[in-house]
């Protein structure tokens, strides 16, 4: 694994990649929707890689042979992804239309995998 330092500044990168990603599309410029999934991907972010560096899950982090994909990386994006939807879906937008919220949800968690890839 590597230092939580790295861990941190890829947060911050992954919460503003996220953010600039969902601003592209109107319904998350409304109500500033999508500081909140940046927010919510950069928590997620140091959630993530926090756990895998306590519980020294080092066989993580092996690339899939065809994909090149690790575990590590879909983690990334699914826990960015479900932490997304609980915010948006329990929280701040709770009378949106599902869809909507799963769909800046996968977003969100699709920069993350994607930027992790590259991490």
């Amino acid at each position: 694994m590597y230092g939580v330092l790295v861990s941190y500044v890829s947060a911050i990168v992954a919460g503003v990649l996220a953010a600039a990603v969902l601003a592209a599309w109107p319904w998350a410029r409304a109500r500033r929707r999508f500081a909140i999934a940046g927010i919510t991907t950069l928590v997620s972010w140091i959630g993530w890689h926090l756990l895998l560096n306590a519980t020294q899950a080092f066989g993580f982090d092996v690339d899939a042979p065809i994909i090149r994909v690790s575990w590590e990386d879909v983690g990334s994006g699914v826990v960015t992804l479900f932490v997304t939807v609980v915010v948006f879906g329990l929280g701040t937008e709770r009378r949106e239309l599902a869809s909507r919220v799963v769909s800046a949800a996968f977003i969100a968690g699709l920069v993350a995998t994607i930027l992790d890839v590259f991490v």
